[in-house]
């Protein structure tokens, strides 16, 4: 069955390409970290795991352990929508497999669910002065990564609570970053990946000069609250 897969996984991935034909567990439960396996051939050092839905794909913290094998680190682990996504490993010009689905639920997700109507009643049952003083302000809890490295693109998962669709996350960042201006810093929106409500995706794509060290992330809610500031840390470039 496993030798099957191999097949039919490289007849869709192209010639040359890796192919990745199986990934354990496939099934992850909603907000929890998870470490998953995928299985197949053709990993060389440098590839990459890429998760998200089709067409938004974004990269994660993974590594390979082999040419058969790579391991991917969910820190943060997801919510429960989208339900399903996809996931394809990108070893740059040497192609990218055909994708995998993860489904997000199994244990713990009806729990969660029951919770969140639960929620939802009781919030109703409130009059309209106390349902305004149960808004909640977005805070910050973790940044991962913690610490990046100058210069290199890179994704940062901001894992915290009371996050809405649709919130930005505000970066200290050079506004005449690609030019020959002189630089300025201000607290620039980017937009996310809407994971959950406890966890935001930014990829940044231009990286981050090495001085300031120390750069705001903040978010920002559609409905204007904001977050405390918390840190990321630029290191120089190792020689």
């Amino acid at each position: 069955m496993t030798a099957l897969l191999l097949i039919l996984a490289a007849a869709q991935s192209g010639a040359g390409a890796p192919v990745a034909a199986a990934v354990r567990p496939e099934v992850l439960i909603p907000y929890r970290p998870a470490q998953l396996t995928v299985s197949g051939e053709g990993f060389a050092p440098d590839c990459r795991v890429l998760i998200g839905t089709p067409g938004k794909l974004v990269p994660v913290r993974s590594r390979v352990a082999s040419d058969s094998e790579i391991v991917v680190e969910l820190s943060a682990g997801y919510g429960p929508n989208p339900a399903r996504r996809q996931l394809v490993v990108d070893c740059g010009d040497g192609g990218r497999s055909a994708p995998l689905w993860l489904t997000i639920g199994g244990e713990g997700g009806s729990s969660l669910a029951a919770e969140s109507i639960q929620n939802v009643v009781r919030q109703d049952s409130l009059p309209a002065s106390a349902d305004a003083a149960q808004s909640e302000i977005p805070r910050v809890l973790r940044l991962d990564p913690g610490t990046i490295v100058a210069g290199e693109p890179f994704t940062l998962t901001v894992v915290g609570e009371a996050f809405q669709e649709g919130a930005t996350v505000e970066a200290l960042a050079n506004i005449h970053a690609g030019t020959s201006r002189q630089p300025e810093y201000r607290s620039v929106g980017f937009p996310t990946e809407f994971a959950s409500d406890t966890v935001l995706i930014v990829d940044f794509d231009r990286g981050f000069a090495p001085s300031p060290r120390l750069r705001s992330i903040t978010v920002v809610n559609p409905d204007g609250g904001r977050s405390p500031p918390m840190y990321v840390e630029v290191t120089r470039r190792l020689p």
